[in-house]
């Protein structure tokens, strides 16, 4: 991005309705961006900043570079990894581009960034590789001394710029995943590493209303709340749609950042409108989870109209109703069975 360009689209971000801004740096890689463009980005930050805002970078971790990682801490960036699990999955799912892999370089520099910040934040993304692994994948998390963790399934989609319909989940494999994964988790009492999206929908069933949370696909704040700023300007509701022309937002040279995500813009009106009509079938379908998915994530939603529009019920839809119904019915027999909890 042309540091002018980064500058103005840092200035914008401080100036919507919005109490807090949260920088996430991503790609594509962000190391490759250089430590020039990071020191732009702090100036323009101090420049402009009028409330309080975060900086994330998510990485792959395969680059090592001293001096940046020293410029993030100095500056409160916290740096996130992929890991996407043991050797095995991880170096399967993630080979080099010249097929070597990758996992050991990976946790080679997470250990660096972990000296100097004393912790490093996780996503695992989740293909077929990953099932029937979820305690290993646990037990080599809880190893690396990761507390919470982010789990991305891969779903194949003609759209997609890595497209493999072999290692791609379906609603049963997404389901089987997060029950794996729950019941490891529950028979390792419970104890970290937590899986985020776990501990979200426990909290939901608990509490029986919808909940804060960190959880991208769950959030149901997408639109009028973020927005994903490519090199060029060109703005999305999310990077997931970076490219795809009728999920355009407009370019931030040309339009402020709070025109973009307003309500009452015609491009934002017509998604919001779009959104409704999903979350219309959600309702008409009389849902219990709706207050746990927020009628679920809009690009699966674009997966489920084949690249069309954000109309259709998500794509994943009947995977999350079972592992929604799943963890409901252990909640509910650990209710009226309190002696099962163990201690």
């Amino acid at each position: 991005m042309d540091l002018r360009l980064l500058d103005e689209a840092i200035r914008q971000s401080f100036h919507t309705h919005h109490v807090k801004v949260v920088f996430e740096w991503t790609g594509g890689e962000p190391f490759l961006a250089g430590i020039d463009f990071y020191k732009q980005v702090v100036k323009s930050q101090r420049k402009h900043a009028n409330k309080k805002f975060t900086n994330t970078v998510q990485t792959s971790g395969y680059l090592f570079n001293k001096e940046l990682i020293d410029f993030f801490v100095k500056n409160d960036f916290h740096i996130s990894v992929t890991i996407d699990g043991t050797k095995d999955i991880h170096d399967f799912n993630r080979p080099t581009a010249t097929g070597k892999p990758s996992l050991q370089t990976i946790l080679n520099n997470r250990n660096y960034v972990v000296k100097k910040q004393g912790s490093c934040g996780a996503i695992v993304t989740i293909t077929k590789r990953n099932i029937g692994k979820e305690g290993q994948i646990l037990d080599f998390y809880h190893s690396l001394s990761i507390n919470y963790f982010h789990s991305n399934p891969y779903i194949y989609f003609e759209g997609n710029l890595v497209r493999d319909k072999k290692i791609a989940l379906s609603n049963k494999d997404y389901a089987s995943y997060f029950i794996n994964q729950f019941n490891a988790w529950f028979e390792r009492g419970r104890k970290l590493p937590t899986p985020k999206t776990i501990d979200y929908i426990l909290r939901c069933i608990a509490a029986g209303t919808g909940l804060s949370n960190t959880i991208c696909t769950y959030g149901g704040k997408c639109f009028t709340g973020f927005i994903a700023i490519v090199p060029n300007g060109d703005s999305y509701p999310c990077p997931k749609f970076t490219g795809t022309q009728t999920m355009s937002l407009g370019n931030i040279g040309d339009t402020e950042i709070s025109d973009l995500i307003s309500d009452k813009a015609p491009r934002m009106k017509k998604l919001i409108a779009d959104r409704t009509s999903a979350i219309n079938k959600c309702e008409k379908s009389k849902c219990r989870y709706m207050h746990i998915c927020n009628s679920g994530c809009p690009y699966y939603s674009f997966i489920a109209s084949k690249g069309k529009h954000i109309r259709n019920r998500d794509y994943l839809c009947n995977g999350k109703k079972m592992v929604f119904q799943y963890m409901e019915g252990v909640m509910m027999t650990l209710k009226s069975h309190p002696e099962l909890v163990s201690h």
